[in-house]
């Protein structure tokens, strides 16, 4: 009896655990390292925290884009029981695009942090002219990653920096240290905004504006472009 219900207890916690596509999800698996900043229909943004000795639990991944803050020395274990260490350095960008079930521990001794974003649909690549921030902008703008499915940049305004007017396609965006900012839009349109650490959002129209850093700190802001999610409007 004891052994059937705790067969029934792992079958609820897979049922609430899995999606509908039969995904393992880390949010769900693991809670306390995995903190979903934001989610809509087309991506989820999640921070991730590995103090050292922490292990997640097996667990899937949707295409994902990853952007490592606090890198460090991390073990991976694949479902049949094959493991492998290796370092991952801080500040850089990884894509794949592969769902392989795995589980990540913290071997090293120090904090380790991540900030994934995971694609839960897909849609066909497009391609537009755009005045692109990272060419009118090259010091404000960094490119971490491109290829053909996502563009990876690192954004750092400096107090009372500012870029010039730009475009941008479907972007996911998280802002590693906020700040007071100030919007002008195409048209002049001005407007302040407050952004909060580890504040998330999505955007899926073509937007040109220019921004600039009207706080005595600097901004921080990741920028991931989707080049295979359907434009609005």
């Amino acid at each position: 009896m004891r052994k059937l219900i705790i067969s029934l207890l792992y079958f609820v916690f897979l049922s609430c655990a899995t999606d509908s596509d039969g995904l393992l999800l880390p949010d769900k698996v693991s809670p306390d390292i995995y903190k979903v900043l934001f989610q809509n229909e087309s991506v989820k943004v999640l921070e991730v925290t590995f103090e050292p000795g922490e292990s997640d639990n097996m667990h899937d991944h949707y295409p994902m884009t990853a952007y490592v803050q606090t890198g460090g020395k991390i073990e991976i274990t694949l479902p049949e029981g094959t493991s492998s260490e290796r370092t991952i350095p801080s500040g850089i960008a990884i894509h794949n695009s592969s769902k392989d079930r795995h589980q990540v521990k913290n071997v090293g001794d120090t904090q380790i942090k991540i900030y994934l974003v995971e694609r839960l649909v897909t849609h066909e690549t497009y391609r537009l002219d755009l005045e692109l921030p990272e060419l009118v902008s090259p010091d404000v703008y960094k490119v971490l990653l491109d290829n053909e499915e996502v563009k990876v940049l690192e954004v750092i305004f400096e107090p009372g920096e500012g870029d010039l007017m730009h475009e941008h396609g479907v972007i996911t965006y998280f802002a590693l240290n906020g700040g007071n900012m100030k919007n002008t839009l195409f048209d002049g349109t001005e407007n302040e905004m407050k952004i909060p650490d580890n504040f998330a959002g999505h955007g899926n129209k073509v937007v040109k504006h220019k921004m600039q850093n009207i706080d005595d700190s600097s901004v921080k802001l990741i920028l991931v472009e989707h080049k295979n999610l359907k434009l609005e409007g």
